[in-house]
Order: structure tokens, then sequence, then C-alpha cells
């Protein structure tokens, strides 16, 4: 049985990936209830040879040194890296970096001022020699995914596409 996958198109005409399992394990953080902080994490994959597009492999779950409240996350180092460095190893460094991931406590979810503030902090940052990340934030019932690119002149962030919770397939 093969996995679903949700891919979205890119800029360059490639597509981001994600797997059914990723996205259930997204949606498992929402803040459905009144008291449900924010979560989040990093996310990690791969470029595919055959054609360029990116599949999502991986995405951190929240760790115990992490600032949660309600209306805001702070992601801490310890835990994530570990994550991180696990998941290289293993994969023989074909997975990497690929951005952040958290939650809202919205329907559709648009990125706050301090979210798009961290956001180009971490496309300045050139982590593993990058100038593209994705940012995804998952609401209630909608995740939407943003495409960053670090350019000379500006950051831009770009809404390419929203998956509804409802459409997952168990």
């Amino acid at each position: 049985m093969s996995k679903a996958i949700f891919s979205l198109p890119l800029p360059d005409n490639r597509k981001i990936k994600l797997t059914n399992e990723i996205l259930q394990m997204l949606f498992s953080f929402a803040q459905d209830h009144k008291n449900s902080p924010e979560s989040g994490g990093i996310l990690i994959g791969r470029v595919l040879d055959c054609n360029s597009h990116i599949v999502v492999d991986h995405a951190s779950r929240p760790m115990e040194t992490d600032v949660q409240t309600r209306f805001s996350f702070i992601r801490k180092a310890a835990g994530h890296q570990e994550f991180f460095n696990q998941i290289w190893e293993s994969s023989g460094g074909r997975c990497f970096y690929l951005g952040e991931w958290h939650t809202h406590p919205e329907k559709d979810p648009t990125p706050s001022t301090i979210d798009k503030r961290e956001w180009r902090k971490l496309l300045n940052k050139t982590i593993q020699g990058q100038n593209r990340l994705f940012f995804i934030i998952v609401g209630t019932t909608e995740l939407v995914v943003w495409y960053g690119q670090r350019q000379a002149s500006k950051n831009t962030f770009l809404r390419i596409g929203s998956y509804c919770r409802n459409e997952i397939q168990n």
C-alpha cells in the first residue's frame, strides 16, 4: 500500500510533498481547545534525484525545553538539534533542514508580524547553505504552507497552498 502524498507546486516548477503521516502528526497538535498551547518544530527532508521535488520526511515534535503558551511558541535548540542529527546520520546526509512548523489557534492561519520576523532571521542564517525554506502554520481546520526565499534586496514569502484537516486519510 502506498502512502498518500499532499503535493504543492513551487515557483521553480518543483513540488513540495508531505505524506499523510506527517500531516496527521502536525494536525495532532492543532489548538482545538481553549487551553491548547502553540506547538512547533523543524521540518526535515530531501530532494529527489529523479525530478528535484522536495519531500518532507520528518517533523520534530515540541520538546520539553520549548516555551509554549496559548499564543506563542519559542523553539529551543535542545532536542530538535539531536532529532536532526539522528536523521542526518541515519540518512547518510541525504535528509536536511527544510524549515519550521508551528500552530495557531485559528481556522485559516496567517503569519503574525513575529512569525515573519523569525522567518527572515532563519533565511538570513544560511542554514546548510540554503536560501529557500518552508514554513507551515497548522490551524484548527487548515494547514498552510509558505515558501520563503532569501534575495539580495529583500526576503520574500509566498503562500503556496493549504490542506484541510478533513482531507487526511486514515
